[in-house]
């Protein structure tokens, strides 16, 4: 798993970036809860989720080499994955009731209570909607990228 997660050399197919996808959306989801915990906890899991964005790129990066172009085109595919994300979040803060801008609001007027009973709320949808967001990016970004059959400059046909 190491090599999936962490490696961006060589080639990936389809099935491995899904799995690698849906492992970082879990990891991320269990990170996002630790907010429930306290705001410090969140904030600390927030953090270490930064390294979820590089096993992002190496499995982006594999899966883009799996289709014969530069792991460069990741950047694009990155894109796509925050507009997903965006959507899955507009519609996540209708249903809750909690915006983001609410959160940051909170936060600037030093609202204590109303930071943590906000994120409370929030957490386990955004969670969810982080699992679906990636199930939606992995989706569309292993339709757009079909698998060269062929062997090819980055490594042996998946």
């Amino acid at each position: 798993m190491g090599s999936l997660l962490f490696s961006p050399s060589g080639r990936i197919g389809p099935q491995a970036y899904f799995k690698g996808m849906m492992i970082i959306a879990v990891i991320g989801a269990l990170l996002s809860l630790l907010a429930l915990v306290s705001t410090s906890l969140g904030t600390i899991g927030g953090l270490l989720s930064i390294v979820l964005l590089y096993c992002f790129f190496a499995l982006t990066i594999k899966r883009t080499h799996d289709a014969g172009r530069s792991g460069w085109m990741s950047i694009v595919w990155f894109i796509l994955f925050i507009v997903v994300s965006m959507v899955v979040g507009a519609i996540i803060g209708q249903v809750t009731g909690v915006s983001m801008m609410d959160i940051i609001n909170a936060s600037m007027a030093q609202d204590v209570e109303t930071v943590e009973a906000l994120t409370k709320k929030s957490t386990i949808p955004s969670a969810i909607g982080g699992i679906i967001s990636y199930a939606v990016g992995a989706f569309l970004i292993n339709k757009l990228n079909k698998s060269d059959a062929h062997d090819n400059q980055f490594g042996p046909a998946t």
